[in-house]
């Protein structure tokens, strides 16, 4: 279990507003407001070497010039804000760090493995699959 502060750009609520739109339509900033930490659980966390082509960010590989980059396997309890996560790994070590790409493989019972291709998305493979 990990104290976590939630990213300002969240659908939380904070004094009768969602925090995204005081960040996005009053230009509120981090600074401007102050979001309490929550309890979140990480069950497991694990790295992931990046060979240069993962990121998805454009960057490129560092060793070619482009920003460091490297993935990450994360099981976690619901309310976890991955960009968060990884946010305060970045702080942790002594740097900064931002996420390029996220890839949901579970939710509840659901698992990517069995997700339905979106071109065989229409009413009757949706509904059989129901």
């Amino acid at each position: 279990k990990i104290m976590q502060v939630p990213p300002l750009f969240s659908a939380i609520r904070k004094n009768g507003k969602r925090l995204y739109e005081q960040a996005r339509i009053e230009g509120k900033v981090e600074e401007d407001i102050v979001i309490d930490p929550r309890e979140v659980e990480i069950y497991q966390l694990e790295y992931v070497p990046d060979d240069g082509g993962g990121d998805h960010s454009g960057q490129g590989d560092a060793d070619q010039g482009g920003l460091p980059s490297f993935g990450l396997t994360v099981q976690c309890g619901g309310g976890t804000y991955i960009r968060s996560l990884i946010r305060d790994i970045g702080y942790e070590v002594g740097s900064v760090a931002t996420m390029t790409n996220l890839i949901r493989t579970k939710q509840g019972p659901f698992t990517l493995d069995n997700a339905m291709p979106k071109d065989e998305w229409n009413a009757d493979t949706i509904y059989a699959a129901v």
